[in-house]
């Protein structure tokens, strides 16, 4: 299993990772926007509290899978 994520942000940032475990993408996604960030329903992304950056899973998890904790969801 491969998961990749990508990583945005609003002073034009990215950052595109591969990882073989869950554990590994959850602490790359957590370190960029917080374990619990704002979920976008619509095409499955994750927003930081202060907006700045973003999380797109592109394959291999789910956001459910790489935020549990997030209330969004």
């Amino acid at each position: 299993m491969e998961i990749i994520l990508v990583y945005t942000s609003i002073d034009r940032c990215y950052v595109r990772r591969k990882f073989k475990t869950l554990a590994g993408a959850q602490g790359f996604a957590w370190k960029m926007v917080g374990e619990t960030p704002e979920i976008g329903h619509v095409f499955q992304y994750a927003v930081s509290d202060d907006g700045i950056g973003k999380i797109e899973i592109r394959s291999g998890a789910t956001l459910q899978e790489i935020f549990p904790r997030s209330a969004g969801l």
